[in-house]
């Protein structure tokens, strides 16, 4: 006699095969491979032919009980621990009537196609999403948003952006970006992806902020984040700092400006070289730590590089491919 594992495996299987198949991901090779795991067993067999007469009950009874129906058999799993569990108290066919139900809702209700908005070095921009949300993108800035019933999916591809969340507890609102997953309902705060950390920054409201793991495609809580608070997430260490911020240092490229307070020079450039097509260039190694600070102007690096050279004791040379020097100055 079959155990009730078993019955559950191959149920599994073909939930899987019949899940493929109608995604659309299966190629010719799959579906040969599916009718020949159909006539290695007849139980095989048997289990595909129920998993289709359930699809084809639910093509007839109508996308809104198919929805209902899907709710409810989650809400129930949702009580238990695991997916294994929730299986392991249901019997085979109702396993099967909830991945189908899965499969066919999807099927109907397809994702909607990703809206995607950029900048390019130097410009900055805002967006309007159709829930009234506004993204402010910051210099070299590319965003995908999908728009989806109950959440609303940004995903940061490269750059910087601000967000001003319209507030909607049905729908929250998730940023992705690199390994940082940001969840909220409504709130301000900014994300930052950059080569070696990732930043989030929070002007008002409550934050979750979340960090995938490598191997398991899982995601943990790290940091809840209000109002003045950040979280930096160093890859080189893949650990998560949260600290009180300057606000007006971290927002100030909202109105075109950089705000460094005793920044050493070598970071300072790091960061202004995001702004500009033309790179700054530290020549002078004993320059690198000099500690900067002010207020400079994003939307013209000629004034930048004016107050670099009189503030600071610094000559700044241009080479025949553009990139700029950054020399001590010299005393007479």
């Amino acid at each position: 006699m079959m155990t009730m594992n078993e019955r559950l495996d191959i149920n599994e299987q073909a939930i899987a095969w019949v899940s493929k198949l109608l995604g659309g991901t299966g190629s010719d090779a799959d579906k040969h491979a599916y009718a020949d795991w159909k006539e290695k067993d007849k139980r095989h067999a048997a289990a595909s032919h129920e998993l289709d007469r359930l699809l084809v009950d639910f093509d007839a009874a109508g996308k809104q009980a198919l929805e209902d129906e899907m709710v409810r058999e989650l809400e129930a799993a949702a009580a238990e621990k695991t997916r294994r569990r929730f299986f392991a108290g249901v019997s085979s066919i109702a396993a099967a009537f909830i991945a189908a139900v899965m499969i066919t809702i999807t099927m109907w209700s397809p994702v909607p196609e990703a809206q995607l908005y950029q900048t390019a070095i130097g410009e900055r921009s805002t967006v309007t999403l159709e829930d009234g949300s506004k993204v402010q993108l910051n210099t070299g800035t590319r965003i995908s948003v999908v728009m989806q019933r109950d959440e609303r999916h940004i995903t940061i591809d490269g750059g910087e952006a601000f967000f001003d969340v319209t507030r909607d507890e049905s729908r929250p609102f998730v940023v992705t970006a690199g390994k940082s997953e940001v969840r909220v309902l409504g709130t301000k705060f900014s994300v930052r992806l950059g080569a070696s950390s990732n930043v989030i920054s929070v002007l008002s409201g409550l934050v979750s902020v979340a960090q995938h793991q490598d191997g398991d495609g899982e995601s943990r809580e790290v940091a809840r984040l209000t109002a003045g608070q950040q979280v930096v997430h160093a890859a080189a260490i893949d650990r998560a700092v949260v600290d009180d911020f300057d606000e007006s240092s971290v927002f100030a490229w909202r109105t075109g400006k950089a705000f460094y307070s005793e920044t050493p020079l070598a970071e300072v450039v790091t960061d202004l070289n995001r702004y500009f097509d033309d790179p700054l260039e530290i020549a002078d190694v004993e320059l690198a730590s000099l500690p900067v600070s002010g207020t400079f102007n994003l939307n013209n690096q000629d004034v930048v590089i004016d107050a670099l050279e009189s503030a600071f004791s610094i000559m700044a040379v241009k080479r025949v491919d553009g990139v700029i020097l950054l020399y001590a100055r010299q005393e007479d």
